[in-house]
């Protein structure tokens, strides 16, 4: 064993870049508004719009905890230092799993291993646990008092504790307790993690700061004197010690040792406390070299110096991965090559450096995340240091937060656990203090909890609790009848479900289902036996409120949610024995037009949605998260369609279904030849004979201190010389994920063959296939030769559909770096889109977007078509779906045809005279082809006048006049005002999208209460207003009117009877001043 001690000699000088970024120069955090959990309690939420989030007060109370433990499906956390228990938590919802109670206090951050809960207790033990169960499994007294957490590998575990009476190993005890005097004695020791047995132990100068650090046979510490350690793990020998003053566990990486240190040196002119990082020799520890000093004057001269302190330190540890160290030190975040020593980026948070002010940092996927004291979670990219996403959870959080599939999950030092979805499944691997259960890196290739509940397919009902022995598990849906009005290309949609409730008791539901995703939900109602309930918007807290407070007080209620776009919610409380629960909808949407027909698609399969686990009680969604596919279901749905698209019609269609057709005149009724299975989406193409009208007006006009509403497409008509279209870069992205397998994967496939044959000779091209990883044809864009056409039909011809859906890779890829000078890139995406983290898909795209065009290509029977409709508005592309029933060389070429036809791009529209305002979108589309120009607005008056459309057609300057005329008098048609608000509503979403803007959130549910929208921030709440009346009539009677000689259930006189009957109103309710008139005059 080698011993040494000094400073290094002769360390290089420091290369520290001029620049410092303030952390929240990008992103300042963004509060979560977590509703008020009590102790003992769980709060869910949502925030960014979709995500989901959890948090839970321990039953510890308001205690400083430590870093918190991810793994399957769990999350555990110690109660704090004068707690006596360990919680476990359910991942997704942090609803309570189990509680393991321990004799003694405090216990430590724990390590999961081998099924294995492991932590210390302050008060001396080490505790085994199931990590299933909670049940102890085995215990072994190390020492009181203990401050160190365990590490475990090669079936043993390790720990440093004081040397007492009772500690393993037969070292010679010194004096217990606490104090400053040296008479204490410490040890390392080794255990069986089968059952605790020891194996050996040997004497240290301190307890072990953190935790023991495992590589490679052998173990690593700091004790709380400031000195590092190398252990043998099998044997206990010391390898080497020295004492550096150091004040963080040590970090191994390759043949080095990266610890923080202590000093009081000159720093800014005057002598103060500093921390400096410090590299190690892993052969021999001598110091290899040292990094700049940084302010610490929240350094005391020992991490220990009260037991409560020593307890719950973490210190500056820098984590190193993949050739960078990471690390909080002072009041900044610096990034380091890790072989060099050279700073590469860092970013300052804060002023202020008397206290401690941020939690060593955990490394997952592509960013750093830590906590502050401030409360706040930040999450950066490890390339830039730039900020990319930060939220205030309003809690101080000093401990090493961890990741885990997609969740960040952090404890508070006021007894709190918080849990957010910010992310994608492959955003993971920072399971535990230190990564995993050695405490030097991530853990790898773990498998994302199963979701419990499956959510249903398609508008079903389940129950929100444990069925009852011999109950079945959800609500038999009776049917679905759907009626859709389409006047000129808006359609207006009446969706009616019935279920019934089989139980002999009153119950909660949760009823789920998809919708389009343009879609704007304006009404609801819900009859359950004779009883109707409408429904109110509100704020989305109010409505909870109101929902809750009629479920705890048994009344019939519903609550009405979006989960996604494309996804809602419905709750349903106290619903009676064997009632018929019917469920009517209603929505509003605009009917998109391609290749000459207007297209009405229901959807009636939601998709299996990969959650790449990566955009109340308030409002949280249940556990039910993963679409998931179930068998074939007997329920059957009924549509029908009356349409009037404002121009005859050549023909009625549906690639989908078999339909029956009735013509009226120019209008048509459209019904299913026969009621069809949920297992597809219903399209329906109503072809225009001829060219569409060039102008097409809907209007619903102005009323007394209101505007008027209007919804207006327009089809320019183009003329330009075919040889005048812009070289083109046409970069190919195929979604090779699990869910594309068989049928998907074929037609992808196909489209692609054909697709490549569709390219000129000018053009240059790229394919790229992405699933969990990205694969390319080539580093470049090729010339679209035959010899590199060849090579890209092998290509795809050996594509496979296996793994996640990592779709933000794949489009990062297509935009990265930019097109060639002169050309124009065209990115086509070939995906069914099931994602979680479409937030950040669109986020990329904006930013990356330059000159490039996205087109969105969805194949299969249910695809989401709200990411591949937003990723085309947001890539100024466009989108089409292919069915498993369409040809998808068809596709190709309709995709081909667009993009060589002549184009308008920079779109504007001048409204010349006419009173219009807010119209929108603000920022127009590009139009290819014969696809229309549609624009919702408002105005103040009626009349007719010449509005000018200006762009650029093939690089040219393009004005065309059209005449349009708004009314300013005749029937009212709401419809219109809801299409309005729901266009602005996205476009303000889409703005919040690229940056959280709380007065826009503010814009979103003013507009959505005024125009009675469901949106992330409002709900539709309804209770039985009959059942309330009831409630409160019998809390205002009289006790003395209704004793039992006055009840009638009691007393059968008839002057009693009498009275009730005449004080009932038509729905049979008791007003109650009509009831005690009436026994008064008795």
């Amino acid at each position: 064993m080698e011993e040494l001690a000094g400073a290094a000699e002769a360390p290089p000088a420091p290369a520290v870049p001029a620049d410092t970024v303030a952390l929240t120069s990008r992103m300042a955090p963004r509060a979560l508004n977590i509703p008020t959990t009590h102790v003992g309690q769980t709060s869910r939420f949502t925030f960014d719009g979709y995500h989901r989030g959890w948090f839970a007060r321990t039953r510890g109370g308001l205690q400083h905890l430590l870093t918190p433990i991810y793994g399957g499906g769990k999350v555990y956390v110690g109660g704090g230092f004068s707690s006596h228990q360990v919680f476990a938590y359910d991942a997704r919802t942090g609803e309570s799993e189990w509680t393991a109670s321990a004799p003694d206090g405090g216990p430590s951050a724990a390590i999961l291993e081998d099924g294995k809960i492991l932590f210390n207790t302050e008060s001396c033990t080490l505790f085994a646990v199931d990590a299933d169960t909670g049940r102890q499994r085995w215990s072994r007294w190390l020492g009181d008092p203990l401050m160190s957490q365990p590490a475990a590998a090669n079936g043993l575990v390790f720990s440093g504790h004081l040397i007492d009476g009772q500690s393993p190993g037969g070292l010679e005890a010194g004096t217990t307790g606490w104090g400053t005097g040296d008479g204490r004695r410490y040890g390392f020791t080794a255990l069986a993690l089968g059952n605790g047995a020891p194996r050996w132990s040997i004497p240290v100068d301190g307890d072990v700061m953190n935790a023991p650090i495992l590589m490679d046979g052998d173990a690593y510490f700091t004790t709380m004197r400031g000195t590092v350690y190398r252990v043998d793990q099998r044997t206990g020998r010391v390898r080497w010690r020295r004492r550096v003053h150091a004040t963080s566990a040590p970090w191994i990486h390759h043949d080095e040792v990266h610890v923080t240190v202590r000093r009081r040196e000159a720093l800014e002119g005057e002598r103060q406390v500093v921390e400096r990082a410090v590299v190690l020799a892993k052969a021999n520890g001598r110091t290899e070299r040292e990094h700049d000093p940084v302010p610490a004057a929240y350094v005391a001269g020992r991490p220990d110096p009260d037991v409560q302190r020593g307890w719950r330190y973490e210190g500056s540890r820098a984590t190193v991965i993949e050739g960078r160290a990471y690390q909080t030190i002072g009041n900044e975040v610096h990034c380091r090559d890790a072989e060099s020593g050279e700073l590469l980026w860092r970013r300052r948070y804060t002023n202020d450096t008397r206290s401690r002010p941020a939690s060593p940092p955990a490394v997952a996927g592509s960013q750093l995340v830590f906590g502050t004291q401030d409360g706040h979670l930040f999450g950066l990219d490890i390339d830039t240091g730039m900020t990319a996403w930060a939220y205030d959870v309003g809690e101080p959080i000093a401990a090493q937060p961890t990741v885990g599939h997609g969740w960040v999950y952090a404890s508070t030092a006021r007894g709190g656990v918080v849990g957010l979805e910010v992310s994608d499944v492959s955003f993971d691997g920072w399971h535990m203090w230190g990564g995993n259960a050695q405490h030097n890196g991530r853990v790898l290739a773990t498998e994302p909890p199963a979701e419990e509940d499956e959510r249903p397919s398609e508008g079903t009902l389940q129950l929100n609790e444990e069925p009852r022995d011999e109950e079945i598990a959800g609500f038999p849906l009776q049917g679905t009848r759907v009626h859709a009005d389409v006047s000129g290309f808006v359609a207006r949609v009446r969706v009616e479900q019935t279920f019934q409730n089989p139980y002999d008791r009153a119950v909660e539901a949760v009823y789920l289902f998809p919708l389009p995703d343009d879609a704007a939900v304006d009404a609801m109602e819900m009859r359950a036996g004779d009883r109707v309930v409408r429904a109110q918007i509100h704020r989305r807290q109010e409505a909870r409120e109101r929902y809750e407070d009629a479920r705890e007080r048994g009344v019939l209620a519903s609550l009405l949610e979006q989960e996604r776009p494309n996804l809602f919610r419905q709750s349903v409380a106290n619903i009676r024995p064997g009632d018929a629960i019917r469920v009517t909808l209603h929505y509003t949407q605009v009917l998109p037009y391609e290749e000459g027909s207007y297209r009405f698609v229901y959807p009636m399969v939601a998709g299996a949605r990969y959650q790449p686990e990566q955009g109340a009680s308030d409002d949280a969604p249940t556990r039910q998260v993963v679409l998931a596919p179930g068998g074939e279901r007997p329920d059957r749905v009924e549509v029908t369609i009356d349409a009037d698209v404002g121009a005859e019609l050549r023909g009625v269609r549906s690639p989908t279904h078999e339909i029956e057709v009735e013509r009226r005149g120019r209008a048509a009724h459209v019904s299913l030849a026969e009621a069809a299975a949920p297992d597809r989406d219903l399209d329906v193409r109503f072809a225009i004979a001829g060219e569409a009208p060039t102008v097409s007006v809907l209007a619903s006009p102005p009323e007394e201190g209101e505007r008027g509403h209007f919804s207006l497409a327009l089809h320019p008509r183009l003329n330009v010389p075919e040889d005048e279209v812009m070289p083109r870069e046409v970069v190919f992205v195929v979604d090779t994920s699990s869910s594309m397998h068989g049928r998907p994967m074929e037609l992808a496939k196909a489209a692609m063959q054909r697709a490549l044959g569709g390219l000129r000779p000018t053009d240059t091209f790229r394919v790229l296939s992405f699933s969990d990883t990205t694969s390319a044809l080539s580093d470049a864009a090729l010339p679209a030769s035959e010899e590199n056409l060849s090579r890209a039909r092998r290509f795809v011809d050996e594509m496979r559909a296996l793994g996640a859906t990592e779709m933000l890779r794949g489009v990062r890829a297509a935009l990265e770096p930019e097109a060639e000078d002169g050309r124009m890139r065209v990115v086509l995406l070939m995906t069914d889109g099931f994602i979680g983290n479409e937030t950040e898909v669109f986020r990329e795209v904006h930013q990356r977007l330059g000159q490039s065009r996205v087109f969105g290509f969805g194949v299969g029977s249910a695809v989401n078509r709200y990411l591949l409709t937003r990723l085309a508005e947001v890539g100024r592309g466009d989108v089409q779906v292919v069915t498993l029933d369409e040809s998808p060389e068809a596709a190709a070429d309709r995709f081909h045809e667009r993009i060589a036809s002549p184009y308008l791009t920079d779109l504007r529209v001048d409204w010349g005279d006419l009173e219009v305002q807010g119209a929108y979108p603000r920022r127009l589309p590009d139009l290819y082809a014969d696809g229309p120009l549609v624009v919702h607005g408002r105005y103040a008056s009626g009349g007719r006048g010449e509005i000018t459309i200006r762009g650029r057609l093939a690089g040219r300057p393009f004005t065309q006049r059209v005449s349009v005329s708004l009314p300013s008098e005749g029937e009212a048609r709401p419809e219109l005002g809801s299409v309005w608000a729901r266009t602005r509503i996205r476009d303000l979403m889409t703005a919040m999208t690229l940056q959280p803007s709380p007065p826009l959130e503010r814009q979103v549910t003013d507009l959505a209460l005024a125009h009675h929208i469901l949106t992330p921030y409002t709900r539709f709440v309804a209770v039985d207003s009959a059942a309330e009346r009831r409630e409160r009539a019998v809390r205002e009677v009289a006790p003395e009117e209704t004793s039992p000689s006055t009840r009638p259930e009691q007393d059968t006189s008839g002057p009693v009877l009498a009275c009730y009957e005449q004080a009932r109103d038509e729905e049979g309710v008791v007003d109650p001043e009509a009831l005690a008139d009436c026994l008064a005059a008795l």
